[in-house]
């Protein structure tokens, strides 16, 4: 009989009870009947029909919705970031080596297509899980990759058991270094990835006459704060672009929410040849 991917998932699960802990309570968890996840104070979680579980107690309503999720899945199936993946699984390599079934957390994976690059890499035994606030990310995540653990769930409280983590991926998306410290085991890696100055500069041009948006803070110096070993690296490479993948990018990143959909109008005419894919790949060890 073939396995649903709601029957894969909660197999994989519970192979890997102990990476979980209740969101509500923090203590251990259990699959029930191939169908749940509960907690020993029986808080229960649901798996979805396509084999995730929404691990975030209340609600969270994002700007990310099911029509971003399909185009950032168009655009990263492309090769889009295929450069940049290369980086980051020769990184796990490298430090991986001799580890037996390594964990590796992507943290806001989105719709799972980086994180399914990087299991698809990695030995045999290895174990993904993948997180987001984005519940359609999630959602897109569980249907088109069975076999990867994927969660709703928050990054600033994620449902998982101290050391208990061997990799994390962070991706174009926040940090939380407490939590990353927390579930790391000693000497694990984290694996960041921040935009460049460079990074999709045609859509700033476009929309924003070249304008840069105003860093906070220096990412390379915070994460120097927090992990040893610091390695840096740009990758950067101009991506030529189909002209049936022009549209989909506009919708997938933020730089063009606030744009006038007569603007979007007159870019999607103009056309675009080709983009810049301008990223930073950080990478260090826990203490």
């Amino acid at each position: 009989m073939k396995l649903t991917k709601k029957m894969q998932s909660a197999l994989v699960m519970d192979k890997n009870i102990g990476l979980f802990k209740c969101p509500i309570c923090s203590v251990e968890m259990e699959i029930e009947e191939q169908s749940r996840l509960v907690c020993k104070n029986l808080h229960s979680f649901d798996v979805a029909k396509s084999g995730y579980v929404n691990l975030a107690p209340q609600a969270h309503s994002t700007k990310y919705d099911k029509s971003l999720f399909e185009a950032r899945t168009a655009v990263m199936n492309s090769g889009f970031f295929g450069p940049v993946l290369e980086n980051i699984i020769v990184r796990l390599d490298n430090h991986l080596t001799g580890v037996e079934c390594p964990v590796i957390l992507d943290a806001g994976c989105g719709e799972g297509t980086h994180l399914q690059a990087v299991h698809s890499r990695m030995p045999v035994g290895s174990v993904s899980i993948g997180i987001d606030l984005a519940k359609e990310g999630i959602v897109a995540a569980s249907k088109a990759y069975p076999g990867i653990i994927w969660n709703v769930a928050d990054l600033a409280a994620m449902p998982f058991a101290d050391s208990s983590v061997d990799a994390i991926l962070n991706i174009l998306s926040p940090a939380n270094y407490a939590e990353f410290n927390r579930l790391l085991k000693p000497g694990s890696i984290v694996v960041k990835v921040v935009p460049e100055s460079g990074y999709l500069q045609e859509l700033r041009e476009a929309f924003y006459d070249g304008k840069q948006q105003k860093e906070e803070a220096d990412p390379v110096e915070r994460f120097r704060e927090q992990f040893d070993a610091v390695e840096t690296e740009p990758v950067t490479y101009t991506f030529a672009l189909p002209e049936d993948l022009l549209a989909p990018l506009i919708r997938m990143t933020p730089l063009t929410w606030n744009a006038r959909e007569e603007r979007v109008r007159e870019v999607l005419a103009t056309g675009m040849k080709e983009i810049t894919i301008d990223l930073r790949v950080i990478s260090g060890v826990r203490r």
